[in-house]
């Protein structure tokens, strides 16, 4: 069974199935006009296909500023910190987005802002919801004996951190298609087999 039900869709015979038995409501893509179901979305703006939006690129850092308190004569009276989080996002995708934002009229923009806001709501809370279940994923089991050293060593580290996200078309379109041949009711070591099987074949 392939991945495509039409070669102009983007739609995995799982939700073409079930879309027979149960009403499940496929997109059209903003860019494109290509038919999608939820697996052949984009994971950064779920209006388009995975074809059409997929090249962003987001990085991420720590930035720490001191800042430093002197008096008249040049002596410093105190010091202090502060951290702040940089976000730059980059891409051809990215970048088409800025250009289409300060082509909407105030009653588009609104609409956007409020469809976008109730996608971020929604994300922040699933974001919430794993960092508790990853904090509590060891609740109820018995932390084990820890015998006491014979001499303490204190350490304090000072890390910057960067993160950096990348999405390529490639590396999406790939990820959807697995998703799409899981839904199936594939395991991934049947996935596996069948991608050597095509490889081979070549």
């Amino acid at each position: 069974m392939g991945v495509f039900e039409d070669s102009n869709n983007s739609v995995c015979p799982a939700c073409f199935a079930s879309n027979l038995l149960t009403e499940i409501v496929f997109a059209r893509c903003s860019s494109c006009d290509k038919i999608f179901c939820i697996h052949f979305a984009s994971t950064i703006d779920q209006r388009q296909c995975v074809e059409c939006c997929s090249d962003v690129s987001m990085f991420k850092e720590t930035v720490t500023k001191e800042y430093i308190c002197t008096d008249d004569e040049g002596n410093i009276t105190s010091t202090y910190k502060k951290k702040a989080k940089r976000v730059r996002l980059e891409g051809l995708n990215w970048l088409f987005a800025q250009r289409k934002i300060v082509s909407l009229s105030d009653d588009e923009l609104e609409l956007s802002l409020e469809y976008h806001r109730e996608i971020l709501s929604g994300m922040l809370d699933e974001r919430e919801t794993r960092k508790n279940a990853f904090l509590h994923r060891y609740a109820g089991v018995p932390l084990p004996k820890m015998s006491s050293p014979d001499s303490s060593t204190e350490k304090t580290t000072t890390t910057k951190r960067t993160k950096s996200i990348k999405s390529s078309k490639g590396d999406a379109t790939a990820a959807s298609i697995l998703k799409a041949l899981g839904a199936t009711g594939m395991s991934p070591a049947d996935i596996l087999k069948m991608l050597q099987a095509k490889t081979s074949t070549k």
